[in-house]
């Protein structure tokens, strides 16, 4: 019989509508129905019992207080480049337009080992290296921020394996593969946010726009490119919202914007680019954004699962296959290779290449040429060293 823990709300859905997933239950075949329901439907749920120590939260959040708390020309030496996406930043571009917000990006080193000083040549990956403040600076915050990022990673795994089996994936079989090799090549990142109070005047001024123009967002609207999103929200500031529709025709109309209200002690779930494409459309992968306010400020953690950069992701052969070996439905998706798609997602948030990459262009329908053309980028630039923007500028705009 299940034993409910103390902590435990008896409900499907908070009262925004978003689905609420207690992690604790027992029963497998509830949870891959539950977690089955809401990838499909919102691409977005909440987690409570979700088994990440409220300590560790508690400590990561007072340190990523810290560190936005430090003086501004401390943390802008540890600003990412061109040559590095790690480390922070305030002057992110999403949809070609500057969010209101600062940012330190910190990724799984490419080594694989976080003993391993950040800027060893081993830790040397597409996404650069890792740069913390000192612990002059910020006592303890590289150690916490590791725990948390572990943890996420962790806790990555068990999800993405319940979202296998509600696809009807065996353990064993090919398709269960990529998670295997998921968990020990994922190059996944964390990404600690803050977003500043934004009056109307302020942000038309800081990013010189008009009256006729709207003030700036924390975040335009985007999808994650990702597998999965783990995130903590800040629970004193309610600003994230998600699209009730699936094109960018209704953006602008508030109406069709949900804020998602984080229930205490729980993590906000959301499926992203990849793994709409590995379940051949089955999963949603949502439009979201980051309303700003004009009296609070707000922090927040992304955690971004992500592949392998080498791994192509492509629809699952059960999607498309029956028990036989003969097609059941047609691939919607051509095999996309992820270490391309994040560099462009990249240099898109980094400079104003005039497009954002997308999966709809690696549609069976769509006329794009990205599928070929992260043929040639994987061979002319690799995987093992940090991705120039300026150098294959040259390839991503063609």
């Amino acid at each position: 019989m299940y034993d409910p823990p103390s902590r435990i709300l008896d409900v499907d859905c908070a009262d925004d509508g978003i689905p609420v997933i207690d992690f604790s239950i027992p029963n497998v075949d509830v949870l891959k129905h539950r977690i089955n329901e809401a990838c499909s439907t919102w691409g977005f749920f909440q987690l409570i019992n979700h088994g990440i120590d409220a300590s560790l939260i508690a400590s990561f959040k007072e340190a990523m207080r810290d560190f936005f708390s430090l003086p501004y020309e401390t943390k802008i030496k540890l600003k990412r480049n061109s040559v590095n996406s790690r480390g922070y930043f305030d002057d992110e571009l999403t949809k070609r337009r500057r969010d209101w917000k600062e940012c330190l990006d910190v990724g799984m080193p490419g080594s694989g080992d976080w003993d391993v000083l950040d800027g060893d040549q081993s830790n040397s990956c597409l996404d650069g290296y890792n740069q913390f403040p000192s612990s002059s600076d910020c006592p303890e915050f590289r150690d916490v921020v590791v725990k948390y990022f572990t943890e996420c990673a962790r806790l990555s795994d068990k999800l993405a394996r319940l979202m296998a089996l509600s696809l009807g994936v065996q353990e064993g079989s090919e398709d269960a593969k990529l998670l295997d090799r998921m968990i020990q090549n994922h190059t996944s990142y964390l990404r600690l946010n803050f977003y500043p109070p934004c009056t109307v005047e302020s942000g038309r001024n800081e990013q010189k726009s008009t009256e006729e123009q709207p003030p700036p967002l924390g975040i335009s609207p985007h999808r994650d490119a990702g597998f999965l999103t783990i995130l903590l929200q800040d629970e004193n500031c309610h600003s994230l919202q998600v699209a009730r529709f699936e094109d960018e025709d209704n953006k602008d109309d508030d109406a069709n914007w949900v804020t998602v209200h984080p229930i205490p002690d729980s993590l906000t779930i959301n499926t992203g680019d990849m793994a709409m494409i590995w379940s051949n459309g089955r999963f949603r992968a949502p439009l979201h954004r980051v309303l700003t306010a004009s009296d609070k400020m707000r922090y927040s953690a992304p955690f971004f699962y992500n592949p392998g950069y080498s791994e192509f992701v492509s629809p699952l052969s059960c999607s498309t296959e029956g028990d036989d070996g003969l097609m059941t439905q047609p691939a919607v998706y051509k095999p996309c290779l992820w270490g391309y798609f994040r560099a462009l997602r990249f240099a898109g948030d980094l400079t104003d290449l005039g497009v954002e990459i997308q999966t709809s262009h690696f549609r069976m329908d769509s006329d794009s040429d990205h599928a070929e053309r992260q043929m040639i980028l994987m061979k002319e630039a690799g995987f093992q060293e940090p991705f120039d923007v300026e150098k294959y500028r040259q390839v991503l705009e063609k």
